[in-house]
């Protein structure tokens, strides 16, 4: 289960990492290469490194990660290097289907990816079917997302491609119980420096 609690954007800025796989590889006398995919998704991992920051910035991340009790609690984070989605298709619509995952594609040759997309920024959802766009917002809605990113109409649509805009956030935990600190200076003036803070995405 994931909690609903979202770090501050600005926050989230401290971090750096991306898509991680991981394969396992041996070689054989002859030197050719075995390769074994041990995930069939990517699982995103973060490390976050402020130096020299004044301390109140480094207040509201260690408030944070006393609220999360380190890895016991899940948290929501957007990842600056990929947050957004364009006209992503989901499905096509067949006049029986009423449910569709959000995902968004990775497309660069012939093995495209598709990753699975849980946690929306609900207001800045956009969903379309054949290029028209639905309301989600009247009443009753023409179609309602659940909290693992599950879109459902109220009435199957008829024909043409189901298709989503909007951002997204990833769900991680902190990978180590430990918030280390570094302070830099004895004046006044706290300066502090944070690093080796990791984060892992988790799968539900």
């Amino acid at each position: 289960m994931v909690d609903n609690a979202i770090m501050p954007d600005s926050m989230a800025l401290g971090f750096r990492g991306g898509p991680r796989w991981f394969t396992d590889i041996s070689t054989t006398v002859g030197g050719q290469e075995r390769r074994l995919q041990n995930h069939s998704i990517a699982i995103h991992d973060y490390t976050y490194s402020f130096n020299n920051k004044h301390g109140s910035e480094i207040a509201t991340l260690k408030a944070f990660f006393m609220d999360r009790r380190g890895r016991f609690k899940s948290w929501l984070m957007k990842d600056w290097s990929d947050f957004q989605a364009t006209n992503e298709v989901i499905g096509t619509a067949n006049g029986v289907t009423t449910t569709f995952q959000l995902v968004k594609a990775y497309t660069a040759g012939f093995n495209s990816y598709s990753r699975t997309i849980r946690h929306i920024k609900t207001s800045t959802v956009v969903i379309k079917v054949a290029g028209v766009t639905q309301d989600g917002s009247s009443s009753p809605p023409a179609y309602t997302i659940s909290a693992t990113g599950l879109v459902t109409f109220a009435s199957p649509p008829a024909i043409g491609s189901v298709t989503w805009t909007g951002e997204f956030y990833v769900p991680v935990r902190f990978d180590t119980d430990y918030f280390p600190i570094t302070m830099d200076t004895n004046t006044t003036v706290d300066i502090v420096t944070v690093g080796d803070l990791t984060a892992i995405e988790i799968i539900p």
